[in-house]
């Protein structure tokens, strides 16, 4: 019954992205580069966002708070503020200051002592309930991601598990939070957000639609440049080469697509199991017993082998203005930097990124990629 549906969208809709999951090879052949990372500092709890301003400090959202970290390697650090919801997407630019996105709340613009200035709760009459991604053009303007109209950002998985119609926005507003109106509408929840190096578009990603797009800053149908990744594309930055650092939460899995083609037995999951078990992407952490087998995760002498379908994985990806890869760093299902949100270029080149989901900050190697290994 699936492929009669697949060949009948194929003729009724051939403009429609088909089901099958690229292979990763050329620049995005796996590799241990992120294994390879220098980890910064003490670990942190559930870290998901960045942004540095402009005397070097580095923000990073924490669960409920957000932490300022300074010195070598940001290793001192002090909490620069603390919410009642989980703090997400971050962006700093000098006019605005911090702009920070709150679970279900909308974003809050802060002071330099961390107390809140402006809020932005509702646009269009509609509540920001899943502000995913955050950037600020040299002009104050601020844009917005919001992921769904349905479910908070924390509730990602259960947003791809019920599939449905596409809700997800491009807002814009001016740096006091206000005027707000949607740029584009319909999207499949949007998970990264950046202007462009140019100034005159922006660069969207789409995670469940595996999708990098290119939209007006005046707004207008979004433009794509890839159109089907072969992981879940989250939030992107510029780098200092006119290039982009993409970050991956996670990797499609053949199992996943299954799934999100079986709706009855998806609904009954979503209703019966408990959600840390349902089939699908983890961010990483620890297995547990009762959770899905995940079609083959291969061990042998107790060790999970790299090249077993992933629960959970680690992907940063440097892309040109195209969307093309140009080199990759990899986690692969035996590693432990998973569940890659955010990558940040800093004003020398160097690449800090978080592994939400083993709580770590790193900073990515530079030279030449190694050859691969295969345990």
């Amino acid at each position: 019954m699936s492929l009669a549906r697949d060949i009948i969208d194929r003729i009724f809709h051939p403009n429609r992205d088909v089901h099958a999951i690229p292979v990763l090879d050329g620049n995005l052949s796996p590799n241990e580069r992120l294994d390879r990372a220098f980890v910064l500092g003490e670990p942190f709890d559930a870290p998901d966002a960045l942004a540095l301003d402009s005397s070097g400090t580095l923000y990073v959202s924490s669960g409920r708070t957000i932490q300022v970290c300074r010195g070598p390697d940001f290793a001192e650090r002090r909490t620069f503020a603390t919410f009642d919801v989980e703090v997400g997407a971050l962006a700093w630019f000098a006019s605005t200051g911090l702009v920070a996105a709150l679970s279900g709340k909308g974003i809050v613009s802060l002071t330099a002592e961390g107390a809140i200035a402006a809020r932005l709760t509702s646009v269009a009459g509609e509540q920001l309930r899943s502000v995913t991604a955050l950037a600020i053009a040299d002009d104050g303007l601020i844009y917005i991601a919001d992921g769904s109209r349905h479910n908070p950002a924390a509730e990602w998985h259960r947003d791809l598990l019920e599939k449905r119609t596409p809700s997800g926005r491009i807002i814009v507003c001016d740096r006091q939070l206000s005027n707000a109106r949607i740029l584009a509408d319909g999207l499949d929840w949007p998970a990264g957000l950046v202007v462009s190096h140019d100034g005159r578009s922006l660069l969207v990603t789409e995670a469940w639609a595996h999708r990098l797009s290119a939209l007006a800053r005046d707004g207008g149908t979004p433009r794509a440049l890839v159109k089907n990744f072969a992981g879940y594309p989250c939030r992107i930055s510029r780098g200092t080469r006119g290039d982009y650092w993409l970050a991956f939460f996670g990797l499609r899995t053949q199992l996943m697509e299954f799934v999100l083609r079986e709706d009855s037995f998806r609904m009954r999951m979503l209703e019966a199991v408990e959600p840390h078990l349902w089939i699908g992407p983890r961010l990483g952490g620890a297995a547990d017993y009762r959770e899905a087998m995940q079609i083959g995760r291969i061990k042998k002498l107790g060790i999970q082998k790299p090249w077993a379908p992933p629960r959970s994985y680690g992907l940063v990806a440097r892309i040109g203005t195209d969307g093309a890869a140009r080199e990759s760093y990899h986690s692969r299902t035996s590693g432990e930097v998973h569940g890659i949100t955010a990558a940040l270029a800093d004003p020398a080149g160097q690449v800090l990124a978080v592994s939400k989901g083993h709580g770590k900050l790193i900073r990515l190697p530079t030279g030449p990629c190694p050859s691969r290994r295969t345990p």
